[in-house]
């Protein structure tokens, strides 16, 4: 297909819409990262590795499965891609009409399937936690609290499920603010809850509450961003638009049915395995969280409406151009993310959580479960694309069918490893199964579509890594000059002073920083002025 003149001038224009969002997405990731991680902070401040956080992060876990089951992974996989081909101004009212329908279909079956769940809270903790050993690494008073707080908070999903529907609807319409700045209040409430009622009588209880508090706070910032899309509740649930977006998240619900299963047996095995695994697990997961959150989920979710759009109207030129352009960015903040975290492993540990009620054995077990994360968080930013861009084209069996098969790679590595390695066995097999899941989602699209992309992703790639070589090893240098090092001196006992610790931290990823933006510069990666300058307008209209 030959594109005319116009065409050709118009190109640059994708990008900078897709840099303008993802810069949007990636603003309020920021806030809402930064906000969990705090989370984590004064989790980890307050209760360490103990018991308490074991018991609510089975429950976590709970009220995760059975959101992302119920409508999570719709949003991508299917509402925005279908909401999308209904954001036309005149046919606004029709928007209104299926967004309506949805969220009175939410209400019935998330509300009954949240009332059930809460009635049998015993036999999902059982499910979660006997199945793997006899639990006698903890003690007795833990599952009794942990069937105390998913009773706790299980009406989360019942309003993140009205939320998503929201957010998604927003995301067709390509209006990216509210639904990025509305899960940095999620956060916030959470963090609020823990510092007002964790040292009262509710302990624990206290983050459960903040949890559904947050749920509440996402309703409350999404719905006045639909005033002139308001919808309108109806029950025609046979609308063919509902009829496709349900059809499209059938494989999506198939392939996380495997993963439910996956993450069980990973929860029983965290659970029986170390005292401190699952609270060590969870805070090394909230940093992976922080740089998929703001490298991938940014990029990608500012990609697929366009994606969507250009699969549409069959214009499969545009199509790859806008993968590209997704990837590249992806490759351009992923490669020092995921180097420079490695880098400055322990003193990003020693700064954030060896504090308070973590003692030395939980800070060396969040070094190891962070260490043994990074690959696959490497690899799962560019899975996310790919992923999207299956969804783009409608195509939900593809991602299912790979992700059933990493499952089963999940499942034999970690078998293999958690008896010789006991929780790095079970990390290690999470990033195989990342590893696996990309490798093979690239593999597939290219055979499909004869590319991904085009050569300009291979040489970013190339270049990124390069240059983020060398980043990594001056920052690493420097760290290890400014603070304490696991390595050197066998294993922390003790805390750094707080001065310490911050410089150890701060000034390796100043001057990493600098070494990787200048050497992307020098050497032609467009990519890097693009994100800078979608962040900037951003934070100057904010300010103004």
């Amino acid at each position: 297909m030959v594109r005319t003149d116009d065409e050709l001038a118009a190109e640059p224009s994708d990008r900078q819409r897709i840099a303008r969002a993802a810069a949007i997405i990636m603003v309020g990731t920021i806030l809402s990262r930064i906000l969990g991680l705090g989370r984590e902070q004064v989790t980890s401040y307050l209760w360490g590795t103990s018991d308490q956080v074991a018991a609510f992060t089975i429950a976590d876990n709970i009220h995760t499965i059975l959101f992302d089951l119920i409508i999570s992974g719709m949003m991508q996989a299917a509402l925005v891609p279908v909401l999308s081909a209904y954001t036309a101004p005149h046919q606004r009212e029709e928007l209104r009409r299926i967004v309506g329908a949805l969220l009175v279909l939410a209400v019935i079956v998330v509300g009954a399937t949240v009332a059930v769940m809460m009635l049998f809270a015993p036999q999902l903790v059982w499910l979660m936690t006997a199945l793997g050993g006899s639990g006698q690494v903890h003690s007795p008073e833990t599952i009794p609290l942990t069937i105390q707080l998913v009773r706790i908070i299980l009406p989360a999903v019942f309003l993140l499920s009205i939320s998503t529907i929201l957010m998604a609807t927003l995301y067709a319409l390509q209006r990216f603010t509210r639904p990025a700045l509305s899960l940095a209040v999620r956060n916030a409430a959470i963090v609020a809850a823990a510092l007002t009622l964790g040292r009262t009588a509710l302990e624990i209880r206290s983050l459960a509450i903040g949890v559904v508090v947050g749920a509440l706070a996402l309703i409350a910032i999404q719905l006045p961003g639909l005033r002139d899309a308001m919808p309108r509740p109806n029950l025609d649930f046979r609308h063919p638009a509902i009829r496709r977006i349900l059809l499209l998240y059938l494989p999506i619900f198939i392939g996380l049915i495997s993963n439910t299963v996956a993450l069980v047996i990973d929860r029983n095995l965290a659970f029986n395995v170390d005292p401190h695994a699952l609270g060590a697990m969870r805070y090394a997961t909230a940093l992976n969280q922080m740089i998929l959150g703001i490298v991938a989920a940014a990029t990608s979710l500012a990609a697929l409406p366009t994606l969507s759009r250009h699969f549409s109207s069959g214009d499969e030129q545009a199509y790859q151009r806008t993968l590209a352009n997704g990837l590249k960015m992806v490759t351009v903040m992923v490669v020092p993310a995921t180097f420079g975290m490695a880098a400055i492993a322990w003193p990003a540990v020693d700064l954030l959580f060896f504090h308070g009620a973590t003692d030395a054995a939980g800070a060396r077990a969040i070094l190891i479960a962070l260490l043994a994360y990074l690959p696959g968080t490497f690899f799962a930013a560019f899975d996310q694309v790919l992923i999207f861009g299956y969804y783009a084209r409608q195509n939900t069996r593809t991602p299912v069918i790979v992700g059933v098969l990493a499952v089963g790679v999940f499942l034999a590595t970690a078998l293999t490893l958690v008896g010789p390695l006991g929780m790095a066995g079970l990390v290690l097999a999470n990033s195989a199964q990342f590893i696996f899941h990309a490798l093979v989602m690239w593999y597939l699209m290219r055979r499909a579509l004869g590319q991904v992309g085009d050569a300009t992703v291979g040489r970013t790639l190339r270049v990124a890594i390069g240059v983020g070589a060398l980043m990594a090893l001056a920052a690493f240098l420097l760290a290890s000059a400014l603070g304490a090092s696991p390595f050197a001196a066998g294993s922390p006992t003790t805390p750094l002073p707080l001065m310490r610790r911050a410089l150890a931290v701060v000034v390796p990823v100043a001057v990493g920083a600098a070494i990787y933006v200048g050497g992307l510069h020098l050497l032609g990666v467009d990519e890097v002025r693009q994100i800078w300058r979608g962040v900037m307008r951003r934070v100057g209209r904010a300010a103004a």
